[in-house]
């Protein structure tokens, strides 16, 4: 399927999607959303996908939503039509069964803060910067912002980029736990592509319990969390792929895992 404003192709199991408005710093406008939501759609029904890794064009990651598109909202109830769909397309990119990695280029502000924060891994370029400056022109972070930055970092450094609305860098975002590693500008890509090949080897069956467990340990007590845990490690275990993974183990070989 031909795309406006996003590129994506799939190639042995790895998924790149590249945000495609560089003339905008890559900004969301409402195609851009839409497409997003359609490629997110698309990732979630392709057997074949083992992992996604999603960048920008040019220099930016996503410099958030389009200002144009925000000055055509016209009263609360406007505003509030786009953040639902915006929030809805955000959760469906977070609910991508498959490992994902935002290999965040250059800036990540605003909604492109969030797009990132709705991955699983972030890996920033070195002269990249994340934050969500939406205060300093009068509103809030409303794609996630203000509910995913509290649940991945100390709750002192989330009120900080919140409240005054300044950004950090790679190497601050790496040491709270933010990003998972910082590398070169012109590496970052070929890094991300390495993240995701070696996803792509690993059982899909137990990477995809994996994330829901995982994603539901904050929203869930311990006790339901463990029950879930041992339920699913009870199912995984009567998969070809555990079967298959312990042979390797006692070959003394590598895996080959299918899925099933």
């Amino acid at each position: 399927m031909q795309y406006e404003t996003i590129h994506y192709e799939v190639a042995n199991g790895v998924g790149l999607l590249r945000l495609a408005r560089p003339e905008r710093l890559n900004a969301l406008n409402l195609t851009l959303v839409a497409e997003l939501a359609s490629v997110a759609a698309a990732a979630s029904r392709d057997p074949a996908l083992r992992a996604l890794i999603i960048t920008g064009t040019g220099r930016a990651f996503c410099a958030g939503a389009d200002i144009n598109v925000l000055d055509t909202l016209r009263g609360p109830a406007d505003c509030f039509r786009f953040i639902e769909n915006l929030q809805t397309v955000f959760n469906a990119v977070e609910d991508i069964p498959v490992p994902t990695i935002a290999a965040i280029n250059g800036v990540a502000f605003g909604g492109g803060c969030e797009l990132a924060l709705c991955c699983d891994f972030r890996l920033m370029a070195e002269p990249a910067k994340i934050g969500v400056p939406e205060i300093k022109i009068g509103v809030l972070p409303g794609a996630g912002g203000s509910q995913r930055l509290p649940r991945l970092l100390p709750p002192a450094l989330a009120k900080q980029m919140i409240y005054f609305g300044d950004p950090i860098d790679a190497a601050t975002a790496v040491h709270h736990g933010l990003a998972n590693a910082l590398f070169p500008v012109d590496t970052l890509l070929d890094s991300a592509w390495e993240w995701a090949e070696r996803l792509a080897k690993l059982p899909p069956l137990a990477l995809r319990s994996a994330k829901l467990l995982v994603n539901g340990a904050s929203l869930h007590g311990l006790d339901n969390g463990i029950e879930h845990e041992r339920q699913s490690l009870a199912l995984l275990f009567g998969t070809r792929d555990a079967k298959e993974g312990i042979r390797a183990f006692l070959e003394k070989r590598a895996a080959d895992f299918k899925g099933e």
